[in-house]
This record gives C-alpha cells, structure tokens and sequence, in this order.
C-alpha cells in the first residue's frame, strides 16, 4: 500500500487526490478519490517524491483513502454510471435494428389504415382508429427503445439522490458536536452502509430509501431487517457501545403516525433531524470523536477502496486508464 503524503485537491471537485500508477508505464499520477463520479487527474511533480513501495499484485493497486471524506451517496452513483454505460453501449449497437422494426410497424400500420379490411357497419371507422394507433405507438415507442435506460439502472440513481439527499440534512449536526460518515462497506461484503451518525445522542446507523409510492408491509420489513444488519456491522467495530439503526424515507408517505417496525423507526427527512437532536445525551465530546474515528478506521469507503473497484465491480480500472492524459 501507498505511504500517505500531503494529497492535493481535485482540480475539477476539489476532493481530495489519492496516489495511484498507472499499468501500462509504472508511472505514478493523482487520481480523484471520487472516481467514478469525477474523473479528475494531477501528475505527480518532482518534488513530490514517489513511493518505494510495489503492490504485490500487477492488476490491482491499494491506495490510501482520505479520513471521514466518504460522499453520501457515492457507490450508488457509481453503480448508476457503471450501468447506464453499458446500457447506453447496448442501445448504440442495437438502434439500427430498434429504428427499422418501428419504421416496418409504422408502415404497416399505415397501410392497415389506408387499405385494411373494415367490419361492415358503423364499427369500420372504428378499426381505422385502431389501425392509425399502430402507427403512434410505433412513433412513440421507438425513440424511447432507442433511448431509455431500463428502470433496473434508473433505480440506482434515485437511491444515490436519496442518499446525497440525506448527506446535505445531516451536514448542520456536525456544527453540534457530530460525526457524520457515509457510504462504508460492511466488513467481508459489497453490501453497504448509507450513513453512520456519532454524536452526544450515541450512534445510530441511517439507511436511506427513495419511494414515491407508499411502502407496503413486506417492504417495510425488509428495509427494518437491512438496517438491522448494517447496525450489527457498527456495532461490532465499537462494542460495547449500542448502535440504533434508523429508516429514511423521502417521498413516500408514512403517514401521520409513528411508523416503526421489527424495532426499527421509520421516519421522514425532517423527523429523521428531530430524532437525532432531540435524543437524550449518551457519549462526551471525546468519546463522539474517538468512536468516529474507530469507524473510520475500521470501515472501508464503499468507493474508493480500490483503484477501478466500484461497488465490488473490476472494470473500472480499464475505463480509468482510457480516461488519463
């Protein structure tokens, strides 16, 4: 692993920079801690003295990640861009084919209408209409076949709006003594934790969710026992001391009452900030400060952990050398 040094700061973000080398020449170069989300890159100067160190392994590089600068919402981001790239790759190759089946429906629903068979009757013109609809639908549809991301990669950006959401809320605790971090790995897993929140009040554990419509039972359960989980991986890192996992849900309506499942509440952004002030008092400015750096520590930022791993994926490394100057 990479020796820290004075990182400098993004040129494009202002984030801070990790060292990284690149594969094809050995050469050492900054590289922006929120790849994929930014892209930007600095060489290393002279007086910048590189490291002696060699990774024991040629494809893969660990660099070190900066203290408590995880962005909310950053591995779904990057899952999102990882994503919708390939589904964009996937229209490019396949809008010739998308393109002609909507121009053959187009003219046989043309065709249908000009010259098809009609029922006798006063229901003929009625068949006409229908007939004139295939040639909509076909309009329609196509630019949106040719264009439209599936809402399996769409998904993935409404979870990271959610969650950069719940970053800018929980941004005006920290002028009240807390410890806000996002986006950590769960030891031995991809799976991730949305925000983890230490202050006076103790620690609590905030997964986010971003739903427009009303969550039913069974939903309610899952994302109850998901924030469990993430609970238990906090508080294995600062045990004894108990970790509260919290739901917060944007959007979707919870209703006017209290909403809390399997132990878990579920509140609204607003009620999630109430929640937290107003909590009794459990740990001294000292304590608050050194648990948040014992997660810190211990938890690994779900983007960043290494160079071309975003979300536990490898292909980034490719894409990020094609990107470099």
């Amino acid at each position: 692993m990479f020796e820290p040094r004075d990182e400098p700061t993004c040129p494009r973000c202002g984030s801070t920079m990790v060292r990284q080398r690149r594969r094809r020449d050995g050469a050492q170069f900054w590289g922006c801690s929120r790849f994929p989300q930014c892209r930007g890159t600095r060489e290393v100067t002279p007086t910048e003295t590189p490291d002696r160190a060699t990774p024991s392994d040629p494809e893969t590089f660990e660099v070190e990640r900066p203290n408590l600068t995880s962005v909310a919402g950053a591995s779904a981001r990057a899952e999102f861009e990882r994503r919708s790239e390939l589904d964009r790759e996937r229209l490019r190759r396949a809008r010739p084919a998308i393109l002609m089946f909507g121009l053959a429906m187009a003219v046989v629903g043309l065709l249908l209408t000009a010259f098809g068979p009609t029922p006798p009757g006063p229901g003929g013109s009625i068949s006409r209409v229908f007939y004139f609809f295939i040639v909509m639908a076909a309009v329609v549809a196509t630019p949106v076949a040719m264009f439209a991301l599936p809402a399996s990669t769409t998904a993935w950006r409404t979870g990271a709006i959610g969650e950069e959401r719940t970053g800018k809320l929980l941004e005006p605790l920290e002028a009240g003594g807390f410890r806000i971090i996002h986006d950590r790995l769960i030891r031995d897993s991809r799976a991730n934790i949305d925000h983890i929140v230490v202050g006076p009040p103790g620690i609590f554990v905030v997964e986010t969710k971003n739903y427009e419509s009303k969550l039913s039972r069974g939903q309610k359960e899952r994302f109850a026992a998901q924030a469990k989980r993430e609970a238990a991986a906090v508080a294995a890192v600062v045990s004894p001391v108990p970790v509260t996992p919290l739901i917060c849900v944007h959007r979707a309506d919870l209703g006017w009452f209290k909403v809390r499942v399997d132990g878990v509440r579920i509140v609204s952004p607003k009620e999630l900030i109430k929640v937290l002030r107003k909590a009794p008092e459990q740990l001294v400015p000292a304590e608050v400060a050194r648990l948040a750096d014992q997660i810190d520590k211990s938890l690994m930022p779900a983007v960043g952990r290494k160079v071309g791993e975003i979300a536990g994926q490898g292909e980034g490394l490719k894409r990020y050398e094609r990107e470099l100057p």
